[in-house]
């Protein structure tokens, strides 16, 4: 049963009214609620005060604060319900925001000073977390201020992100940077004495600190909201210690208990446990901050040991090894459950395989005696339905939870993969059942998983008095001849151990794409179209597309309208619905009336508006408009075809291909002169780095990609040579060939080779054989997409068997890929099927068929609709490059075949042969 949330905003109405502080406005958002006085400075910048809070003590401080700021006639805004100031001072939360429960923007530095003062009194001696990017009014005062933007300036960067800037002095805009360290401005002078704090022009190397007057902090392991994680040197032993960090009043949750506490818990779980968990070596506490010091394990986490298994396709874990290393991970359980305790969250990051294979337990701070009232802490995929499903705080569930994560951990460990985390609405299939679907999956491809199989079942059972026990199991493991799982059987008789999982019914891909389109269709129709209004609403963006997504134009593919709209439009053409039809048609009117609707028209395909042309130039001609067919063409005339960035997402060549693809289909000389234009300048800025042919991102250029030098499709190589491909063709200009061709030896030189395919590191200036990538953007199938299209241009088998093994790495990456079409599964089966067109006798279209198994493995049910979850997992939205329309996209093809979307492909390309 959910208990009703106190109303901060009836608090502050309340204060307000006891004030007799008349014409105040007091408006919502999802996030915050602003309180305006009637009349207030509409200051673009200066300096801000944040008052800290935690959920215990968030409507002391703001009924107190809300008094001063009102008597001080100074607009404010906060944290608009409880959960929302627990989860901003969560241990999980931007370290740099942590805490900042309250924002005060006073009329200038007088009134700044003034108010400071009078918050700090006000609030003095209540709890709340230090503000890494602030500084405090004083030690443990909860006031605290830093240099910002008020209104700012709102600016449509190069990336296509919207951001509110600082404006410098020499009038231009600038970043207003949030770093866990007070940084304002040069130009900005400090309204109270105090020492500038700015950080040093380049990185100083770290220092030394001694702790506890014995601990040599050497280097930091990770930072968090909660606290750093140090290697360190214990000068009394000369070992090695790792050394944990609580911050004051971080996690505090309404218990009054914060992070302090959970670290004192876990030095008290490190004693109740000795012997399967690290030494404790020290405990104590430093400004206000605990400190736990611990024996640094050597070796690698559980998670970590897997990882490593079944990197690259590898064989992963054989059935012997995972036989004995199911025994050890029991082991390790029973004894916690032997000394009266459950672990809560024993999951393959909190265990530890040291350099002699020995296992330990870490992090065991929410380890208890089951029936204690405790914080019910969990990881999705591992954690019992009970611990799921119930309240935030109780009684601590007993050994039986503990079970369900062994089996999970036995899931994971015999298979590479998480168990599915996300919940279906009213729990249409319990995470039991889930595992069940990914077991009978993978098996034919995991012996170690058919060897588990009934063991794995039996623990991760949805009740609790089904599991099996810990007697159940070691019998199991100890029977040495277990008949295995069986795998599935085919038609002619059952399959061997290594064959390929069944295909999944066409029946429940087309229920993925029937139930993602009316999750599209349902987007642009909220409550308001449903009460008679025509047409979505006219709000900034029609749905929320996450805290990334939200900050991108409304209109452009990846998180914005035009990229549903073209799936939306492919939909029409193969389905019919008047539904889906109507909605194509709202969504095209929608992106019509708002074409021009920003700052500045940016080039890039994916996030400027080079893709809104395209999209809308499609449903135009779908719906038969010409009128609109025109004002989409002109838009693409309109966005810009020479930029500091060469990229495809953000810059030139992304504008080119639109331009190729305006050509393609109205054949106007405009587009063809553009088209010129765009590949010249592509030209003008190629460079050859050590022999390679590349495009970098000036290194001066106001983007989050200055100085990159990428070698896949996004940003880099293979999509600049792709629209160069394109352009040579419409053209006929050599040059643009011959440089496209350079690209592909760069390429080609570029790959790494393995058993599991070929990959390309993302920079030229990384180290060979870091982060290699599988997917669209920066990886292999983005390199595969345009070497398919070099081979098809020349008839050059090199690099159409190097797409190949492009594509072999993208099926092998499978079961750990996010679902999305930008760097997932979707986008990895969309060039599957650009090689299976392309070699049809190959395996690449039964290898798509592999790729929308595991999405079809992944979908949940919201609101009675099989859906797939976006990159998070959990989340779904209806995004065409990260979220469901891009799954639809995918399964689209897959079922009815067509043309690979957002690529100015000759429509005279034939199945199997170079063109």
């Amino acid at each position: 049963m959910s208990v009703p949330s106190l109303s901060l905003r009836s608090l502050v109405r309340a204060v307000l009214d006891d004030l007799g502080a008349s014409g105040w406005t007091l408006d919502e958002d999802d996030v915050w609620c602003r309180v305006a006085p009637p009349s207030a400075a509409a200051r673009v910048q200066g300096w801000k005060l944040h008052v800290s809070a935690t959920a215990l003590s968030a409507p002391h401080v703001l009924d107190r604060a809300a008094r001063v700021l009102a008597a001080g006639g100074c607009a404010f805004k906060f944290a608009r319900s409880l959960d929302l100031v627990e989860e901003m001072t969560s241990a999980s939360y931007d370290r740099a925001q942590c805490g900042k429960f309250l924002t005060a923007y006073p009329d200038d530095d007088d009134h700044f000073r003034d108010l400071a003062d009078r918050l700090d009194a006000a609030t003095a001696g209540l709890p709340g977390p230090a503000i890494l990017s602030d500084r405090p009014l004083r030690a443990g005062s909860l006031v605290h201020y830093r240099y910002g933007a008020f209104r700012g300036v709102p600016v449509l960067n190069n990336d296509g992100s919207f951001e509110t800037r600082l404006r410098e002095p020499g009038g231009a805009a600038v970043t207003d940077p949030r770093k866990p360290w007070f940084c304002p401005p040069a130009w900005a002078e400090l309204p109270l004495a105090g020492t500038p704090g700015r950080p040093p022009a380049t990185p100083a190397e770290p220092s030394s600190v001694l702790l506890a007057g014995r601990f040599v902090v050497k280097e930091a392991i990770r930072h968090s909201a909660r606290g750093g994680v140090y290697r360190a040197l214990d000068e009394h032993t000369g070992t090695e210690v790792v050394v944990k960090q609580a911050r004051a009043h971080v996690a505090e949750g309404l218990t009054g208990s914060d992070a302090r506490a959970l670290l004192r818990r876990e030095a008290e779980m490190l004693t109740a446990l000795k012997g399967v968990c690290p030494e404790r070596v020290d405990a104590f506490e430093k400004d206000g901050h605990a400190f736990l010091v611990e024996s640094l394990i050597s070796g690698e986490t559980l998670s970590q040991w897997v990882r490593r298994r079944y990197a690259d396709g590898g064989p992963g874990v054989d059935p012997a090894t995972a036989v004995a290393m199911a025994g050890r991970l029991a082991a390790l359980l029973a004894e916690v459950h032997r000394r009266g305790l459950v672990h809560q969250d024993f999951t393959p990051n909190n265990i530890m395989v040291d350099d002699d294979g020995r296992l330990w337990l870490i992090d065991p701070e929410w380890a208890t005696v089951p029936g204690t009232w405790t914080y019910r802490a969990h990881t999705p995929g591992f954690a019992a339905p009970e611990q799921c499903a119930g309240p935030r705080f109780g009684p601590a569930h007993g050994p039986a939870a503990d079970l369900y994560s062994l089996g999970a951990v036995l899931c994971h460990l015999t298979t590479g993969v998480v168990p599915p985390a996300a919940r279906d609405d009213r729990q249409e299939r319990s995470p039991a059942h889930r595992v069940g679907e990914l077991l009978a999956l993978i098996r034919p491809e995991r012996a170690a998983a058919r060897r588990l199989e009934p063991a794995i079942l039996g623990l991760t059972a949805h009740r609790p008095e089904h599991r099996w026990t810990m007697e159940r199991f070691a019998a199991f493991l100890a029977d040495r001849t277990p008949a295995l799982a069986p795998a599935p059987e085919r038609a002619g008789g059952p399959a061997p151990a290594a064959a390929a999982p069944r295909p999944v019914p066409d029946g429940d891909l087309r229920r993925l794409v029937e139930d993602g389109l009316t999750h599209l269709t349902r987007a642009l129709r909220p409550s308001a179209a449903v009460e008679g209004q025509a047409g979505p609403p006219s709000g900034r963006r029609l749905w929320k597309a996450g805290p990334f997504g939200d900050t991108t134009d409304p209109c452009a593919v990846q998180h914005g309208s035009a990229g549903v709209l073209a799936v939306l439009g492919r939909a029409t053409e193969l389905l019919d619905g008047d539904e889906l039809h109507a909605s194509h048609g709202l969504l095209a009117r929608w992106t019509d009336e708002r074409r021009a609707s920003v700052p500045r028209l940016l080039p890039g395909l994916y996030f400027g508006r080079a893709g809104t042309a395209w999209a809308l130039h499609d449903a135009a001609r779908r719906l038969d408009d010409p009128a609109m067919a025109r004002r989409a063409a002109d838009l693409a005339l309109a966005v810009p075809v020479r930029w500091p960035n060469p990229d495809v997402c953000h810059g030139a060549a992304g504008a080119g291909m639109a331009q190729l693809h305006f050509w393609q289909t109205t054949h106007e000389p405009a587009f063809l002169d553009r088209i010129v234009a765009c590949a010249d300048g592509l030209v003008e800025c190629a460079e050859t780095v050590r022999g390679r042919i590349v495009w970098p991102v000036p290194a001066d250029f106001d983007s989050a990609l200055a100085g990159a030098r990428h070698l896949g499709f996004a940003h880099g190589v293979a999509g600049v040579a792709s629209f160069l491909l394109g352009a040579a063709r419409a053209t006929g200009n050599q040059e643009y060939a011959e440089l496209a061709a350079a690209a592909g030896a760069t390429l080609v030189a570029e790959a790494e080779r393995g058993p599991w395919g070929a990959r390309w590191r993302t920079d030229l200036d990384h180290e060979p054989g870091s982060g290699l990538l599988h997917h669209w953007c920066s990886g292999s199938t983005g390199v595969g997409t345009f070497l398919l299209r070099l081979w098809r241009a020349t008839g050059d088998t090199t690099h159409l068997r190097l797409a190949e093994q492009a594509g072999a790495a993208a099926h092998a990456a499978r079961w750990t890929a996010s679902t999305a079409a930008c760097h997932g599964i979707a986008g990895d089966g969309d060039f599957l099927l650009d090689l299976a067109d392309a070699v049809p006798e190959g395996p690449y279209r039964s290898w798509a068929g592999d790729l929308a198994a595991v999405l079809r493995l992944r979908a949940v049910v919201r609101d009675g609709l099989l859906l797939v979850p976006d990159e998070s997992g959990t989340s779904v939205r209806p995004d065409a490059r990260t979220g469901v329309a891009g799954t639809v996209s995918f399964l689209l093809r897959l079922l009815h075949g067509g043309p690979t979307p957002w690529m100015p492909d000759p429509a005279t390309w034939s199945a199997g042969a170079p063109g």
